[in-house]
Formats: structure tokens, C-alpha cells, sequence
């Protein structure tokens, strides 16, 4: 039998239409040889493919951008000098996994949180983040009060999905990564219905996973919404119920300049000229929010929150960049504080003076 002695792996990594690379321009090529004292050879790609996945979100779900295409060509050399090549393609997401999960940890394949109860204030849209797959989810059922109220199909049959050439059509449409109809690859979509106290999401191997929402009315605070890239690399919705506190944080340079007139006849000076003069003025805004009660599952949520390398604050019909500013979290148990509530602090992620150059 035939050993493999080198391998080259072309990459192309890249958003927009499927099939749009360019073919002879590969964005990275690899090569290795295998080294005596191992049996075959592994490329490690994860940091190569992050770079290309650019996060975007305006506050329109329907324009999420969180993944990227990437194609591959591996061509392996044997002892024998016979080659083997193999393509293929996948969407890639920067999500992570933890220790204990071991190498190349999957996705849920069908719902792309970890905790199943949200909670969202009265009148707004429940979400959350799913899988269409053929693995994925094929429907989600809505709920009202135990009566179904609606019926959404996920996922399309992969028969639908024709190959031509390069790229895949639906209908003469062609396919972005980010659009809910692409299910020959790994797409995602978001579970939506408003009024709706419990998703019941039907995987196409017939598993059911619930997700029950809970309506809070909050008569004396505003509710924030965050919205942060979680673990499973899609974007997840946090509601934010009980008090806010806002700040502000200005630094500043300053020098003592001379305000002396020499006339003529005599030296003076104004009164009302300032000899400390201030330059290099900037301003940095802060919020603390607090989640109100919820239940222990929000351990996860907030430790992902805290890690989120993107994330974003909806207020005044505007949506901002923030950074989590809080850095360490106490796990909370209900057998320890009866009530679980989470303050966490943030900063908006741009100065508050317009400096940008």
C-alpha cells in the first residue's frame, strides 16, 4: 500500500457569490512533508480562515454576515509517485470550541445557542440563532399558551438545489453565504414569531429541540438589547431588563503657555486669558446594565458575552459597536442566590469625539 509522503492544500477563502474565486489565485497554499515519525499530515487552518470572516450587523437580521466560503484542493504525492486530489467546499464560522469538547469540536446541528429559555420584553421579537442543513433543522413549530399557532419550513430539500458549473442556483437566484436558501453547504437562519412562548425546532432526523420564551414586562426600566457573536460564531440576541448606569471618562493634556504682552511703554498680561491651555481632548462612554432574574443556564450565555469579540447595543432606534468591559464572572447558582441577576459593564467601542482620520 501506497504511503503518503507530501501534501499541497490550496484554500480559497472568501464572502459573496459561491463558486466566485478566482481559481488560479488560491488566498493561501500550504505544502507539507510527512515526517518519519508520524503516519500521515494535518494542515491546521482555523487562524488562516478567521482572518477572512468579517463580522457585520446594522440591526437588519436579514443582512447578518458572519461567515465566509471556503474551497479547498489537496493533492497528496505517495512513495509510489502517484498523486490523489481532493476538493471540496464548506462555510466557515468564527466560533470556538472549549477544552473539554477535544479537537475540531462540532456545532449543535440545529440550535446555535446554548441556552433554551430567552427572555424578551413584551411586544418584541423573540430569536434565536439556528442550523439548515441537511442535518439541521427541517421546521420549527410556534407556540401560544400550548396552541400552534404557526409552522415555518427551515430547510429545503437538497433535491431543489441544482450544481451548474461553479455555482448554485435556487431559482435562477445565486447563493451568498449568509443567505437562509443555501443547503448544500451549512447555512443558518434565525427562528422568529412574534407572540410566541415556545419553538419547538424539528430536525430533519426527527429530533426536537424547545426553546421556550418567557415575556417580561418591565414597567420602571428600559430594556437594552445586545446582540454579541457567541461560540457557535453566530450572532445571538441578550435582553437586558433592570437598571442602567451611564459614564463618562475624559482625559486630556494641558501645558502652561505665556499670556505676557511686552508694550512699548510697559509688560502686561489679561486677566482673562487662560494661562493653562488643554489639547488632546478625548471622551470614552461606559454603561453598566443588569439582566434582571433569570435562570442558572445564563452562566453560559454571560461567560460567552464576556468573550464575544463582537458585539453591539440597540438604543434610540440606533444600533452602536460596544465592548464588554467586565472580566471576570461568578457563576451563580439559585441554591446560593435564590435570584441570579448579572450587572456587566461595557464600553462603547469608538471614542465619543468624532477623531476618526
Amino acid at each position: 500500500m501506497a504511503t503518503i509522503q507530501s501534501a499541497t492544500l490550496k484554500l480559497w477563502i472568501y464572502s459573496g457569490n459561491f463558486g466566485s474565486k478566482d481559481p488560479e489565485n488560491p488566498t493561501y497554499t500550504l505544502q507539507k512533508d510527512k515526517l518519519p515519525s508520524e503516519s500521515g499530515i494535518t494542515f491546521d487552518i482555523a487562524e488562516l480562515v478567521k482572518d477572512y470572516i468579517e463580522i457585520r450587523f446594522t440591526g437588519d437580521y436579514s443582512t447578518i454576515q458572519q461567515s465566509a466560503f471556503v474551497e479547498y484542493e489537496l493533492t497528496r504525492v505517495f512513495d509510489d509517485l502517484s498523486e490523489s486530489t481532493l476538493i471540496g467546499d464548506f462555510v466557515a464560522y468564527n466560533g470556538y470550541g472549549d477544552f473539554e469538547e477535544g479537537v475540531n469540536p462540532e456545532l449543535n446541528p440545529v440550535l446555535l445557542q446554548s441556552n433554551t429559555t430567552i427572555y424578551v420584553p413584551v411586544g418584541e421579537l423573540p430569536r434565536v440563532p439556528i442550523l439548515r442543513s441537511t442535518n439541521g433543522a427541517a421546521l420549527v413549530e410556534y407556540y401560544t399558551q400550548g396552541v400552534l399557532v404557526n409552522t415555518e419550513t427551515q430547510g429545503m430539500v437538497i433535491e431543489y438545489i441544482t450544481a451548474d458549473l461553479d455555482n448554485y442556483t435556487a431559482d435562477t437566484e445565486l447563493l451568498n453565504a449568509d443567505v437562509s436558501i443555501l443547503t448544500t453547504a451549512i447555512g443558518t437562519g434565525i427562528a422568529e414569531y412574534e407572540g410566541a412562548d415556545k419553538m419547538v425546532i424539528v430536525a430533519t432526523n426527527g429530533t426536537t429541540t424547545t426553546v421556550n420564551v418567557n415575556y417580561i414586562c418591565e414597567p420602571k426600566f428600559t430594556p437594552y438589547k445586545v446582540t454579541f457573536l457567541n461560540k457557535f460564531g453566530v450572532l445571538q440576541d441578550l435582553w437586558f431588563f433592570k437598571k442602567r448606569t451611564d459614564n463618562l471618562n475624559v482625559t486630556k493634556e494641558s501645558y502652561k503657555r505665556n499670556t505676557i504682552d511686552i508694550g512699548a511703554n510697559d509688560v502686561s498680561y489679561s486677566r482673562y486669558k487662560s494661562t493653562k491651555e488643554l489639547y488632546n481632548i478625548n471622551s470614552d462612554r461606559s454603561f453598566t446594565m443588569n439582566t434582571g432574574f433569570v435562570i442558572e443556564d445564563f452562566n453560559e450565555v454571560i461567560r460567552q458575552l464576556l468573550m464575544t469579540e463582537n458585539a453591539w447595543i440597540s438604543e434610540n432606534n440606533e444600533v452602536y459597536p460596544i465592548v464588554p468591559k467586565t472580566s471576570s464572572l461568578d457563576y451563580k447558582t439559585q441554591l446560593n442566590e435564590k435570584l441570579i441577576n448579572f450587572t456587566i459593564e461595557f464600553d462603547y467601542a469608538y471614542n465619543d469625539t468624532n477623531n476618526i482620520r
